[in-house]
């Protein structure tokens, strides 16, 4: 292989990762309760994941986050639990969302 076909290879496979990357759904966490929001988990197969979070997420502030994928099913069950024991889950469509808002009694995401 030439030095010129070996650079457009490669040029070509940055731009087909960098394209694939940017498929991934990725996304905000806003909180917009009253209370700390403690963990973000997904079910798959009826079981919860772990959490996703790695700090608690002030009333206020957002969090971004990553499925690191867009493939599987957009619609996810997804549960928020806050530090005052209560919690929010819904049946969340991931694809082609940017934020999903937190608040004290449900979430919403667009």
């Amino acid at each position: 292989m030439t030095a010129k076909t070996l650079l457009a290879a490669v040029a070509v496979l940055l731009v087909a990762t960098g394209a694939a990357a940017a498929n991934e759904w990725k996304f905000d966490l806003e909180n917009r309760s009253t209370a700390n929001v403690t963990s973000f988990r997904t079910q798959e197969n009826g079981a919860w994941s772990d959490n996703w979070l790695d700090e608690i997420i002030v009333p206020g502030d957002t969090f971004e986050m990553d499925f690191g994928t867009d493939e599987g099913n957009c619609t996810v069950r997804t549960r928020i639990d806050f530090t005052d024991g209560t919690y929010v889950d819904a049946d969340i469509d991931y694809c082609d969302m940017k934020t999903i808002t937190v608040r004290n009694k449900d979430v919403v995401w667009k």
